[in-house]
């Protein structure tokens, strides 16, 4: 973990200049960057769900293109580990940053290479001891009454059926017998890969790792320990593939606002900032988490800071630019409350756009991938925002590139507005890539 007021490495003397970059970034920008065909679940990408990751075709490219080996990538809004993965496989340094901590356990463990056979062991006797605990639910009982405070207790109670509370508990006992962190972990996000599942999954909840938690009492949900035997083995095919020797991977769980990076240390940033109007990542993770031994209080607590969330209280103060202004005043005239969402998402990004300025090199680039959101009926233009806002920042905008989006592989959430409608399907058929260049 990172801590304040911690530096990693020390700045790097020297770079392509400024021009260099900005014509590189500016033609990579005119590419066809849909990859709608391409396969994106190679190395370790897709071992856990994941809502609204990118390709990793995109972080690819530009890291191919805009560093050489060697060099510093950093993602500060890391998400699933996306930009930090293509990265180690291409022999960069990597740094990746969330404030959400199932992104942090899913980017380390997805970073991390482990020997498949010694997995494949632990594996079998994790399965085993989970088995022995099962013939014994009156122990399991008394340990999920002590184990998890009333609120959480609660919310265990509604998702998951008791013979599935009892598979699950058995599971973590059998993980938490693993010494070492980083087989452990991997086991933890396995585990939790079988609640947060694109389909199926061992919870009550329909679909979770696409839509908002909604209880469908007529699901028959998998048992908890044969679905963590099946995505056990489909996991440790995919870690065969990672570098056993790699450049330097930090990841910690941290705010974009504040890095602990060294100022004007980093070559590349590709990163993909939460929308406008943002999907609510807790709202699914916290189902996992949960099991882990985080309090349902604690990550209530923790939500309310993500960017873009819809917490109100201390948000960040000053200006914005001109056509960001505007939009919030066109909000407003629709929904007061909506537009101080807007107003304060904006200043978040603003406050994340002069750290990731700050972090990086002079002459070095910076790509976003975000989307543009409907809020009340009015369309928010997030990548003009971003660009416009980058500019006030200390970077000049290389370009800006529509690409189309594979609403099923981006695994996006159903969202409702107050008619009935869906406001993601009114928005999420494309998304953008800006390209910025620190000045």
């Amino acid at each position: 973990m990172g801590h304040a007021g911690t530096e990693l490495g020390a700045p790097a003397i020297g770079g392509e200049r400024s021009e260099d970059t900005f014509r590189t970034l500016a033609a990579l920008l005119r590419r066809d960057l849909d990859f709608g065909s391409s396969d994106s679940g190679y190395a370790s990408h897709a071992i856990h769900p994941f809502a609204a990751k990118f390709p990793p075709q995109i972080p690819r490219l530009f890291i191919e293109e805009l560093t050489q080996s060697g060099d510093s990538v950093l993602d500060p809004m890391a998400g699933s580990g996306t930009t930090i993965v293509e990265a180690l496989m291409l022999r960069r340094e990597a740094f990746g940053f969330d404030i959400d901590p199932l992104a942090v356990r899913l980017c380390t463990v997805k970073t991390t290479w482990l020997d498949p056979v010694d997995l494949q062991r632990r594996c079998l006797a994790i399965i085993e001891d989970a088995l022995d605990m099962g013939k014994s639910g009156s122990h399991l009982r008394r340990e999920l009454e002590t184990r998890y405070d009333a609120e959480t207790r609660k919310f265990i109670d509604y998702w998951f059926l008791p013979e599935t509370q009892l598979e699950l508990l058995a599971l973590v006992l059998a993980i938490e017998r693993v010494s070492e962190p980083a087989p452990r972990g991997f086991f933890e996000l396995v585990l939790s890969s079988t609640i947060i599942a694109k389909t199926g999954g061992v919870s009550m909840a329909r679909d979770l790792a696409h839509s908002r938690p909604h209880r469908d009492p007529a699901k028959n949900p998998r048992n908890a320990i044969t679905e963590f035997r099946l995505r056990s083995a489909k996991a440790l095919k995919k870690f065969q593939n990672l570098p056993q020797r790699v450049k330097k991977v930090f990841v910690a769980e941290r705010d974009a606002r504040n890095l602990p990076l060294p100022t004007g240390s980093i070559d590349l940033v590709v990163t993909s900032p939460p929308y406008a109007n943002a999907l609510d990542y807790m709202r699914a993770h916290k189902f996992s988490l949960a099991w882990l031994g985080y309090p349902l209080r604690a990550l209530s607590a923790l939500r309310g800071r993500y960017i873009g969330s819809e917490n109100l209280h201390g948000g960040p103060t000053g200006e914005l630019p001109r056509r960001s202004a505007a939009a919030v005043r066109a909000l407003a005239e629709r929904d007061a409350r909506k537009a101080k969402v807007l107003a304060k998402y904006l200043g978040e990004m603003r406050d994340a756009l002069a750290e990731t300025n700050r972090v990086l090199k002079p002459g070095k680039g910076a790509v976003l991938v975000v989307g543009p959101s409907i809020m009340r009926g009015v369309p928010i233009l997030t990548h003009e925002y971003l660009a416009e806002i980058g500019s006030s920042v200390g970077f000049r905008l290389a370009g800006v590139q529509k690409r189309r989006i594979d609403r099923d592989r981006r695994m996006l959430p159903v969202s409702l507005d107050r008619n009935g409608h869906s406001t993601i399907e009114q928005r999420m058929h494309e998304e953008y890539v800006v390209g910025l260049v620190k000045e």
